[in-house]
């Protein structure tokens, strides 16, 4: 047994799915319509087994954040090197909340978020 995914509640699954795969880099691991109201879609880091399931509010029963009220996912990326991706990403228009900074546990660490208001940190991974 191991963790598949975890859900972010986004307000358009098309644009979410369009900043996780075509600027994050992410695969799609699932996308399966499974109602006329409802389409499964899970995301992930190239290699690896544990994503993000793109969920839509009304199935989910929360409503997505927004830029202007966004919502911190608890959710914590690994990073070969922060300072890279930092600079990479935000010539892809990634919104950073910090830059990145010293961890007190060595290496360094920024928050971003994606186009909903989903904030994420990422660190070095060790």
């Amino acid at each position: 047994m191991h963790v598949y995914a975890t859900v972010v509640v986004v307000s358009d699954q098309d644009v979410a799915l369009g900043f996780y795969r075509d600027v994050l880099g992410w695969e799609v691991r699932q996308d399966n319509q499974m109602s006329a109201d409802y389409r499964f879609l899970a995301v992930a880091p190239p290699g690896h087994t544990s994503g993000i399931v793109l969920g839509p509010a009304h199935i989910h029963g929360r409503p997505a954040p927004t830029p202007e009220a966004p919502i911190n996912t608890d959710i914590y990326l690994a990073s070969d090197d922060v300072r890279a991706d930092f600079k990479r990403l935000s010539t892809l228009g990634v919104v950073f909340s910090q830059e990145p900074e010293p961890m007190p546990w060595g290496g360094y660490g920024a928050r971003f978020s994606d186009p909903d208001g989903n904030l994420y940190f990422v660190s070095d991974a060790g």
